[in-house]
C-alpha cells in the first residue's frame, strides 16, 4: 500500500479543515466552532476552543481527529460516492441515494431510521477517501429537513414504511452533508490514490479472517423451516420436508430446525409435544444425508428453568436494581444472556455442546446480538464501551466456540471465521429489503471487511405484508390480525407472557400475493441472483410454486453446485489476501463512474461477471460490461469491456452471467 502525498488546509472562524491532494480538495470538514489557538508540531496539532479541544495527528496517508468535549458535531460535505456503513432496510450500494435522519449508529433489528443487524463505523469515498468513527456517535446522511420527517412518518414511528427507512434521497431536499454528533468524537481519515487501497487501509484496521469458515457450507444448498412453515413446526413436518427435498430432486446439505422447537426459549430441549423423539429424528435426517442445525438465542424465557438458574448464578443483563432486566425482543419479554461475564459465557457454550452431543446436532443457527436489545439503563458484568460492544463480543465468542455455524449481528467482527447472513428479507422485489436489496447489501458487508457472507432464505420470509395505505395498515395491524389469531407463538402457563406475531396470520391471507407471499416469478429470479452469493439457503420449496419455477429452481441449485470449486478459491484467497469474494463491478474500474453506480450485478472475484434480472416482468435487460474479455456462459459469444450492452435477452430460465477470459 503505497503512501499517497496530501495537504491539510485550515480555517478558524469557524474550525474547518480541508484535505488537499494532488491541488485538489478532496475532503472537506466543517464545524460551527470559533478556534482560539492552534499549537502545531510536526505530524501534530492541538486545537483549543472555549469548550473543546482537537487533537490531530498525520501520517503517511493517515489523519486522526480526537475531539474532547460533548455534543461535538462535524460536517462532511457530500462529494463523489460514498460506500460501505453496513446493511440497511431500504439499501443502496451508494449512500448518496439515501436521506438518514440523525440516528444513534446501533445495530439494530427493524430498525426505525433503517440501520439493521451488521453495521461497520467506516464508509469508503470512490476518490480515495475512507472515514473511519472510532467512538459512539450519531450518524445523519443528507439528512432531510424536520418538516419532512413529520409529513412522512405520519401516525405512527412504528408504521413506517420499509421504502422510508430511510428515505430515497430527492434533489435539493437533504441537507448534503454527513453529519456525526458524539461526545469526545474521534475519527479517522484514510487517504488513498482509489478505493480499492482505501478498502486494503481499513482491512489494516479492522483485520480479516486468518482461515475461512467450513467450505463445504459453500456447497449444496441448506434447507431451512422457518419461512415454509414459520413457528408451526414438528418432527413429522420436519422429517416431511426432508423426504420431499429428497424426491424433487435437489441437491442438500444442512436442514435448519428454526423457531419453536424448544419447550421454552433457552431450555435447549425439544418441546416433547412436538418432538417425542428428537434423536431419532435427527439419525433418521443424518440417514437420508442431512447434517443438522437448530436455532438458538441469547434470550431466556422468564419463566425456563434456564433462565432461572441464570438469574441465580448472575450470568443476564440485570437492572439497577439487580434483578434480571426484562428485555423486549420479537417474542414478547425475555432475559438476556450477559456476554461481559465470561462465566456466563462458559456456561452458555457448555450447554449448547452438551445438547449437541446429546441430540446429534452439527452446529447452530445464532440469532440475534443486536444492541438494540441491550437496554440503555442495563447493568451488565463489566462495563461496555457502547451498546454496540454487545453485538461485538456476542460474535466473537460464537467464531471462537463454534464453526459450523451462521449470525446475523455484527459490529468490528471482520476477523471471525464464520458466515454472516443478512437480515431478514421480505418476499418482494424492491429495495426496501426486497429481492433488489440483496445484491448492494452483500456488498456493503464486502466493502467494510465481511467477506463471508450470504443472504437470507431464497424468496424471502414470505411474511405477512400489510397494505401501504397507513389507515389501513394500522386496521390490520392493530384490530384485524389480533383478532384473527388464534394460536400463541411462546407457550407458556402464565397469560402475561403471551406473544401475539405474524406466523399466526391466517392461510387465507398468509399465502395470498396481495399481502406479501412471493409469486412463482419472484422465487425463479431470487433463485438465479442467489446462485453465485456463495451460499444457497431454501425455505420456500420451489415445487409449490408450479412444475416451471420447480424445474427452473432445481436447474440453478445445480449451477450452484457446478461453481462451488471457484467459490472456494476466492474464499481460501480472502483469507490469505482479505480481498473480497463478492465484488462491486467498480473493482475491476475504480474510475468509471458507469460501474461506480452499478449495484445491480456484482463479480465473484475478478473472474465471473453476474446480471440477475431483479425487476418484475422483464424478459432482458442492460449490462455494464467491465474492462476485460467477457464470455456469454450460455452462447459463447464474447463482450469486450468496458461496454454497456442493452436489452440483454434474459427469458425467465435465463440468468444473465459471463467469465472473464484469462482471469487466474
Amino acid at each position: 500500500m503505497e503512501n499517497t502525498p496530501f495537504e491539510l488546509h485550515f480555517e478558524s472562524q469557524p474550525w474547518s479543515c480541508r484535505i488537499v491532494r494532488d491541488g485538489r480538495t478532496i475532503l472537506e470538514l466543517l464545524t460551527d466552532y470559533p478556534a482560539a489557538q492552534e499549537i502545531p508540531s510536526s505530524g501534530y496539532s492541538r486545537i483549543t476552543f472555549p469548550d473543546r479541544i482537537l487533537e490531530i495527528r498525520t501520517g503517511p496517508s493517515r489523519v486522526s481527529f480526537q475531539w474532547t468535549g460533548k455534543a461535538i458535531q462535524v460536517r462532511i460535505p457530500i462529494q463523489g460516492h460514498w460506500y460501505g456503513g453496513g446493511a440497511l432496510i431500504n439499501q443502496p450500494l451508494c449512500w448518496n441515494e439515501i436521506m438518514l435522519p440523525l440516528s444513534e449508529f446501533l445495530t439494530n433489528d427493524n430498525g426505525r431510521s433503517g440501520l439493521t443487524t451488521a453495521l461497520t463505523p467506516a464508509w469508503l469515498n470512490s476518490r480515495g477517501i475512507g472515514l473511519h468513527v472510532k467512538t459512539p456517535f450519531q450518524l445523519g446522511f443528507n439528512q432531510p429537513p424536520a418538516s419532512y420527517l413529520r409529513r412522512q412518518r405520519g401516525i405512527s414511528m412504528d408504521l413506517i414504511p420499509f421504502d422510508q427507512r430511510p428515505f430515497r434521497a430527492r434533489a435539493g431536499l437533504g441537507d448534503g452533508h454527513i453529519t456525526l454528533v458524539g461526545d469526545d468524537l474521534s475519527f479517522e481519515i484514510h487517504i488513498q490514490d482509489d478505493i480499492k487501497g482505501v478498502y486494503r487501509a481499513l482491512q489494516g484496521s479492522f483485520g480479516r479472517p486468518r482461515k475461512p469458515p467450513p467450505l463445504e457450507l459453500l456447497g449444496a444448498p441448506i434447507w431451512t423451516t422457518w419461512a415454509r412453515y414459520k413457528d408451526r413446526i414438528d418432527q413429522e413436518t420436519i422429517l416431511e420436508f426432508a423426504s420431499q427435498i429428497r424426491k424433487k430432486g435437489y441437491p442438500y446439505h444442512v436442514l435448519e430446525i428454526d423457531d419453536r422447537w424448544q419447550t421454552q426459549y433457552g431450555d435447549l430441549e425439544f418441546d416433547p409435544q412436538r418432538f417425542p423423539d428428537p434423536v431419532g429424528m435427527i439419525r433418521s435426517l443424518k440417514e437420508m444425508g442431512f447434517k443438522v442445525t437448530a436455532w438458538v438465542i441469547p434470550f431466556f424465557h422468564p419463566y425456563s428453568r434456564a433462565g432461572t438458574a441464570a438469574a441465580e448464578a448472575g450470568y443476564l443483563v440485570r437492572t439497577e436494581a439487580g434483578d434480571p432486566y426484562r428485555v423486549l425482543w420479537w417474542q414478547g419479554t425475555g432475559y438476556l444472556l450477559d456476554v461481559t461475564n465470561p462465566a456466563a459465557l462458559d456456561w452458555y457454550r457448555d450447554r449448547l455442546r452438551a445438547f449437541q452431543e446429546e441430540v446429534g446436532l452439527d452446529g447452530y443457527k445464532f440469532d440475534a446480538g443486536e444492541a438494540k436489545f441491550l437496554p440503555p439503563d442495563a447493568v451488565t458484568h463489566r462495563r461496555l464501551s457502547s451498546r454496540n460492544e454487545y453485538t461485538h463480543r456476542y460474535v466473537r465468542w460464537i467464531g471462537e466456540n463454534f464453526r459450523f455455524c451462521e449470525v446475523r449481528s455484527a459490529w468490528l467482527n471482520q476477523d471471525s471465521p464464520i458466515f454472516f447472513r443478512l437480515w431478514d428479507l421480505w418476499s418482494t422485489w424492491g429495495a426496501d429489503n426486497g429481492l433488489r436489496s440483496m445484491i448492494p447489501s452483500t456488498l456493503s458487508m464486502a466493502l467494510t471487511g465481511y467477506p463471508y457472507v450470504f443472504p437470507d432464505m431464497i424468496g424471502g420470509n414470505a411474511y405477512f405484508r400489510f397494505p401501504s395505505n397507513r389507515l389501513v395498515n394500522w386496521f390490520f395491524n392493530r384490530i384485524l390480525i389480533p383478532i384473527l389469531e388464534k394460536r400463541l407463538k411462546n407457550r407458556s402457563d402464565h397469560p402475561e407472557e403471551e406473544a401475539l406475531g405474524l406466523s399466526d396470520v391466517p392461510a387465507f391471507l398468509e399465502k395470498s400475493v396481495h399481502f406479501g407471499y412471493p409469486t412463482p416469478e419472484l422465487i425463479i429470479r431470487w433463485t438465479q441472483a442467489n446462485v453465485f452469493l456463495q451460499v444457497m439457503q431454501f425455505s420456500l420449496a420451489p415445487w409449490d410454486f408450479g412444475e416451471e419455477c420447480h424445474q427452473i429452481c432445481r436447474h440453478y441449485a445445480l449451477l450452484h453446485l457446478e461453481y462451488v470449486p471457484t467459490l472456494e478459491k476466492y474464499a481460501r484467497q480472502a483469507a490469505e489476501t482479505g480481498e473480497p469474494i463478492i465484488r462491486p463491478v467498480f473493482w475491476l474500474a475504480p474510475e468509471d463512474e458507469q460501474a461506480l453506480i452499478c449495484e445491480d450485478q456484482f463479480l465473484v472475484g475478478d473472474e465471473l461477471l453476474v446480471a440477475p434480472v431483479l425487476d418484475p416482468g422483464k424478459r432482458s435487460r442492460e449490462i455494464y460490461f467491465p474492462p476485460g474479455m467477457w464470455q456469454d456462459y450460455w452462447t459463447g459469444q464474447i463482450y469486450s469491456g468496458p461496454t454497456v450492452v442493452r436489452d440483454y435477452p434474459a427469458p425467465l430460465d435465463i440468468l444473465p452471467f459471463f467469465i472473464r477470459q484469462g482471469a487466474d
